[in-house]
């Protein structure tokens, strides 16, 4: 039986990463999100069910389009591997609790962010908006320091906030962008002062990585998603580590 809860967990996971790399895509770019249907981004054809189909189809038209053979963004795919693999390794490690809908929160934000953060170095204002309001209705229910989570995030995004207007005084330049704080509001929502102040840590780490193998040509780091991937990392090593 659990054998199939995984499998059902997993496929979600697909289908829905599948939906959050639309979103990414279709969000920053003011496309509806119901019409018109799938499409090719360079040679503008629908993409007809079976060539859309999370995963399998990208393996199977090796990363490109049926009609123009443009090259597929290989994001959408590792969005789609993600989310259902996070999905799985969320549920192996917490079951069907409240640190289990918490990881999918974050994960369906970060499966977002991915496409709209890397590609556009956009946040979306609503998904951080219907984040929020699962996470406050998570919290919650789990009623153990609902009052001094809201009091961290806003705490967390006051500290954020005073250290970016110093870093763009003293850069001359945006250093953090609003989206990033609003996500850091969000993390310290569902984790903590002091769990999400390790995400930032994280975060930070891993965009140094990524600077360095990026060989240092983009002027711009997306930074949302690597806060995210810290979040996620703190709440499966250490999900009772999360008060004030």
């Amino acid at each position: 039986m659990k054998i199939i809860i995984i499998i059902f967990i997993g496929l979600v996971g697909m289908v829905l990463g599948s939906f959050y790399a639309c979103m990414g895509y279709r969000i920053p770019n003011k496309i509806s999100l119901t019409k018109p249907n799938s499409f090719c981004e360079n040679c503008k054809k629908e993409i007809k069910w079976y060539m859309n189909i999370p995963v399998f189809s990208y393996l199977f038209l090796k990363g490109k389009c049926a009609y123009c053979k443009s090259k597929i963004d290989p994001l959408s795919f590792i969005v789609e591997i993600l989310t259902s693999l996070l999905f799985v390794i969320f549920y192996l490690r917490f079951g069907l609790s409240i640190n289990f809908f918490l990881g999918i929160v974050l994960t369906s934000v970060l499966g977002v962010t991915i496409i709209s953060d890397f590609r556009y170095y956009y946040i979306s204002d609503r998904v951080v908006v219907l984040a929020l309001l699962f996470i406050l209705i998570l919290i919650y229910v789990e009623k153990d320091y609902f009052f001094v989570k809201i009091i961290s995030a806003f705490v967390v995004s006051i500290l954020i906030l005073i250290i970016k207007l110093i870093g763009d005084k003293v850069f001359k330049r945006e250093s953090l962008g609003w989206g990033d704080i609003k996500l850091l509001f969000i993390i310290s929502l569902a984790s903590g002062f002091y769990s999400t102040l390790i995400s930032l840590i994280i975060a930070c780490s891993t965009t140094l990585v990524y600077y360095y193998l990026s060989k240092h040509e983009e002027k711009e780091i997306p930074f949302g998603p690597f806060l995210l991937i810290g979040a996620l990392i703190v709440l499966f090593v250490a999900p009772n580590y999360s008060i004030f």
